[in-house]
């Protein structure tokens, strides 16, 4: 679990850059739980890491943990994450993308469901594999190369 600064913090950053929409009615990033996602996702490890790159980049630049920065800091401390390590922090994003858009609340909202459109396959029309029979009565072709 995290502790209640770094839960903090966390929630802060996933709302900065998944703050939800009140016109369409979608909610903030910290309503789903990102930290269930990446418990049983096997990411932990990766929150704890980006967890401490943030800690330190805010206090080296503001003397502040993220959730006590304004708004436009908390995009400068984004932005230098980013600059620091961009491949880490774009596979936060890919967590919190993958996460936020699995969510049953958030897939019922966007009115995709929780389940597949076509469980069960999608129905095709029977193709006509005679079109194909001269193919295969002209037998193996070999191409010569130069």
């Amino acid at each position: 679990m995290l502790h209640l600064d770094r839960g903090m913090s966390l929630n802060a950053i996933i709302d900065t850059l998944l703050p939800g929409d009140s016109e369409l009615g979608m909610p903030n990033a910290s309503s789903i739980d990102f930290y269930k996602y990446l418990r049983v996702n096997g990411a932990t490890n990766l929150i704890i890491e980006f967890m401490d790159k943030f800690d330190l980049i805010c206090m080296k630049k503001f003397k502040k943990k993220f959730f006590e920065l304004n708004y436009h800091q908390k995009f400068e401390a984004i932005d230098a994450i980013k600059k620091s390590n961009i491949k880490k922090f774009f596979e936060f994003i890919e967590h919190l993308m993958r996460a936020y858009y699995s969510d049953p609340a958030v897939l019922g909202l966007i009115g995709a469901g929780s389940q597949p459109p076509f469980p069960l396959g999608n129905d095709l029309i029977e193709d006509d594999w005679t079109l194909l029979e001269c193919v295969y009565e002209r037998g193996i072709a070999y191409r010569i190369l130069r």
